[in-house]
């Protein structure tokens, strides 16, 4: 396949998850009267295998009591949102120029707050990026099929020529499947840790991190 464009998550992706995981530790423990790292371990490591639902939604009903401040939690967290050269995966960088030296179009279709912009423009990753389907900026969060269809409008390709690059088959996976594209499931982050032999199957490609997958992507 030699795709006319390639959308990629952040998260898990192009930078870790841990980033996220961390901020809403930090947040949770200004809300409550204390988390302790293994029960939040526990609420999160099981989200991942179940794959649906909100992490967030659950986080705040196990530990807060009820949804009622969510945002509030969301706002602290998101100020410690922030990623740093250090959470930037090695292969990220490589994998997205090596796309666009196909003459793909690149977009990203991610979750994740507008700070997440100026990690790319530091990194050095916004200059190579054609679209920023970034949810605080579009205002639509996967796995709202909007928002992959807004990267297709924008970025003007065919859907069966584009491809999307995500770590969870919930949000990722389906959605960009359901309009057409092709997909890889990156396992890495928030990717189910135990997946069953159908989510092994969800994917066009599935690979463990991205340093083989131009090579994947152009056998496909």
């Amino acid at each position: 396949m030699h795709p006319a464009a390639v959308t990629f998550d952040i998260g898990g992706v192009i930078y870790s998850d841990d980033v996220f995981k961390r901020a809403v530790f930090i947040a949770l423990n200004k809300l409550s009267n204390g988390v302790t790292q293994d029960e939040f371990d526990q609420v999160y490591n099981t989200h991942l295998k179940s794959q649906s639902g909100s992490l967030r939604s659950k986080l705040c009903e196990k530990f807060l009591g009820s949804l009622e401040k969510k945002s509030e939690l969301m706002q602290i967290a998101t100020d410690n949102w922030i990623f740093t050269p250090n959470d930037l995966y090695k292969d990220a960088k490589a994998c997205i120029t090596a796309m666009k030296d196909t003459g793909a179009k690149i977009g990203i279709v991610a979750n994740q707050p507008a700070s997440s912009v100026n990690s790319l423009k530091s990194d050095h990753l916004f200059e190579l990026i054609d679209f920023l389907g970034i949810s605080s900026l579009v205002g639509i969060e996967k796995p709202d099929i909007k928002i992959f269809e807004l990267a297709i409008k924008e970025l003007a390709v065919d859907p069966a020529k584009a491809i999307h690059i995500g770590n969870r088959i919930d949000t990722d996976v389906i959605p960009a499947k359901k309009l057409g594209m092709k997909t890889v499931w990156v396992r890495r982050g928030e990717a189910n840790p135990d997946p069953t032999d159908d989510d092994l199957k969800q994917a066009d490609i599935t690979v463990n991190d991205l340093s083989n997958l131009p090579a994947l992507i152009a056998a496909l």
